[in-house]
């Protein structure tokens, strides 16, 4: 038996690793706008936040006007490569398996946009798990995990008492705690365990396997 009725996940650095789509599409927008690209290896930091933020602070207030033009250039390059430049960690399935068996409600909450996030599910045989997939708009809206979980509690009715937000970045966890919603931070994606713990994080788990020892 499962200790949650719903169990959010993340998808970026908790389910696959898209540093290679997401850094090298992000270095293409800035060249796209005029901007000097820094090393893919500078970018890592932008997996997990929202789009628009990265770019705002990537650019400077001086080019804030730049912000929504380098978006759209990201998107047009990552709606192209990112399945090719994706991978899906080892024991996803796995722990998913076990996790459908057990009743739980499984959804997807993530900032990457809502139909980026749906593609990359059904290519990697993952979609039929999830309930209900969520993510940001392209306008950017939904894109702050906090309003994006306030979201999910209105339209899928969730008690947040009997739910946990499972995530790799600080704002996984912040939206979490925001929303009265219990939080495992996973260490194997793209914060660090400090990061988690400063955030607050209930639980930190170091794979797969572990996330399956505190949900059920």
């Amino acid at each position: 038996m499962a200790r949650f009725d719903n169990i959010l996940f993340d998808l970026d650095g908790t389910l696959t690793d898209p540093h290679v789509a997401i850094t090298a599409s992000m270095a293409h927008a800035l060249e796209e706008v005029g901007a000097e690209a820094p090393a893919l290896a500078e970018l890592m930091w932008c997996i997990g936040p929202p789009l628009r933020n990265n770019f705002g602070k990537l650019l400077g207030p001086d080019r804030a006007h730049l912000v929504d033009r380098a978006a759209e250039a990201y998107l047009r390059r990552y709606e192209i490569k990112a399945i090719g430049e994706t991978t899906k960690y080892d024991g996803i399935d796995a722990m998913l398996d076990r996790i459908r068996a057990a009743g739980p409600r499984i959804l997807l909450a993530t900032t990457k946009y809502v139909t980026h996030a749906d593609a990359i599910l059904k290519a990697f045989g993952l979609r039929d798990y999830f309930e209900g997939v969520f993510g940001a708009r392209r306008d950017g809206s939904l894109g702050d995990k906090r309003h994006l979980l306030r979201h999910i509690i209105e339209q899928v009715g969730i008690d947040p008492a009997r739910s946990v937000m499972i995530g790799d970045r600080e704002h996984d966890i912040i939206g979490a705690k925001t929303n009265s919603i219990a939080s495992i931070g996973v260490s194997y994606g793209f914060g660090s365990r400090e990061e988690l713990e400063s955030a607050g994080a209930d639980v930190i788990c170091d794979s797969p396997e572990q996330i399956l020892e505190i949900v059920l």
